[in-house]
């Protein structure tokens, strides 16, 4: 970043701190997007009670409006309890890339706050509660078929993106990943839809066999670390895709409940220290308080 470009972004992150009194906040929030608040006040609301103000998009050092994870990274030198940011990790947290608390950046260790909705426990409960119709369809199970499909490419995926190999990588996922319904999917919990995503993965066996140096064993053990194993992959693809497609699979099996599966049930509350990658939010949002007080 350049010197005035690096001046604009420390001086912008201090007037937003300042801000705070204006506001009669606490803090100043920068998302990634307006979709994005729904998910981060509700952990905050948990895990750090206090009044926010949240910005879904600022301006830059051209004059225009901008979202996105992009924009909210360029203000990570200059973070402090008074500013922070909340951002998707996308595959940041599986590359090792550098964010931290500690430096005012929380993510959601799943590939984007989509992911978090699809929890299949949460989801399978909530699906019965407001239908009746929990043994019409049975979403860990298909979560845990989805994840033993994608297991193994995704692992590759990421092994290409860590070592700049071109022949299988996060593009080439995530149209493989990019499916929704279709007439008979709902019937015996997916299996048509998973016979199809397994028949594209498999049409792309010979790209995937191509990633030079891949070891799945190895990568197994070190992904395992990071708490991805062969029935939860689905919380850590692009979480777009896999929402899209948990949608339009619900709203099928939703038919005639006047339930809408999206808002009551995709975004119904979120199933708080449940599993590793949400609980890993908790953990995060009490080191904030290490944070100095201003930028």
């Amino acid at each position: 970043m350049s010197a005035d470009r690096e001046n604009f972004y420390e001086s912008t992150a201090k007037r937003l701190a300042a801000s705070t009194v204006f506001y009669r906040v606490d803090s100043v929030v920068h998302v990634e997007d307006i979709d994005d608040i729904w998910f981060w006040q509700q952990f905050l609301t948990k895990y750090r009670p206090g009044r926010y103000k949240f910005y879904p998009a600022t301006t830059n050092e051209k004059g225009n409006r901008v979202t996105g994870c992009t924009q909210c990274l360029k203000y990570k030198d200059f973070l402090s309890q008074k500013f922070f940011i909340c951002i998707d990790s996308d595959l940041r947290y599986l590359l090792d890339e550098e964010i931290s608390a500690e430096n005012g950046i929380l993510q959601t260790y799943t590939y984007s706050w989509e992911n978090h909705c699809g929890f299949a426990e949460r989801l399978q409960a909530k699906f019965d509660e407001l239908t009746g119709r929990g043994d019409w369809f049975d979403f860990v199970a298909f979560l845990q078929g989805y994840s033993e499909i994608v297991y193994e490419p995704f692992l590759a995926m990421l092994y290409q993106e860590r070592n700049g190999q071109i022949e299988f990588g996060r593009d080439a996922f995530r149209r493989l990943i990019s499916l929704i319904y279709r007439k008979g999917d709902e019937v015996n919990n997916g299996e048509q839809f998973l016979k199809r995503l397994d028949a594209g993965i498999q049409e792309a066996h010979d790209s995937i066999g191509e990633v030079t140096g891949f070891n799945l064993t190895a990568e197994s053990e070190y992904y395992a670390l990071k708490g991805i194993d062969r029935n939860n992959v689905y919380l850590y693809v692009r979480g777009h895709c896999l929402y899209n497609t948990l949608t339009s699979i619900g709203k099928k099996l939703c038919e005639g409940t006047g339930i809408d599966f999206e808002q009551n049930i995709l975004k119904s509350e979120l199933a708080f220290e449940r599993y590793d990658a949400i609980s890993r939010i908790k953990s995060d949002i009490g080191k904030l308080n290490n944070l100095r007080l201003r930028p």
